[in-house]
C-alpha cells in the first residue's frame, strides 16, 4: 500500500511526538521510581533511628554511670537530713514537755500539806 509524500510526514510527525511524549512519561516513571525508593530508604532509616515499639533502656556506663549514682546518693542524704531534722525538732519538744512535767512534780512534791 502507497501513502502520499503529505500523509507521509503527518504520520511522521505524530509518531515522532508520540514517540517524545513517551520518553518524558518513561523519564517521569524513573523520577518517581527514584524518588519513592529514596523515601522509601529515609522511612526505614528514621524508623531504625526511632523505632516505633518500646527499645529497653541501656544502663549507663562509665562517667554517666558515676553522674547517676551521685545523684541518687545526694537524693538519699536529702531525705535522711530532712528525717533527722524532723525527729530534732520531735526530741527538743518532748524534752521541753519532760522537763515541765519533773517542774510539775517537784512543785506537787514540796506543796504543803501534800502527803507523800
Amino acid at each position: 500500500m502507497f501513502v502520499t509524500l503529505a500523509k507521509y510526514n503527518d504520520l511522521r510527525r505524530i509518531l515522532a511526538g508520540e514517540s517524545k511524549r513517551r520518553q518524558e512519561a518513561e523519564q517521569q516513571l524513573e523520577e518517581k521510581t527514584a524518588a519513592v525508593t529514596r523515601l522509601q530508604a529515609r522511612l526505614a532509616h528514621d524508623r531504625d533511628e526511632h523505632p516505633d515499639t518500646p527499645v529497653p533502656v541501656q544502663p549507663a556506663t562509665g562517667d554517666a554511670r558515676l553522674v547517676q549514682q551521685l545523684n541518687l546518693s545526694e537524693r538519699a542524704r536529702r531525705h535522711l537530713d530532712e528525717q533527722c531534722l524532723t525527729l530534732h525538732w520531735t526530741n527538743v519538744v518532748l524534752e521541753r514537755e519532760l522537763a515541765a512535767a519533773h517542774e510539775q512534780l517537784a512543785a506537787l512534791q514540796t506543796a504543803p500539806g501534800v502527803a507523800s
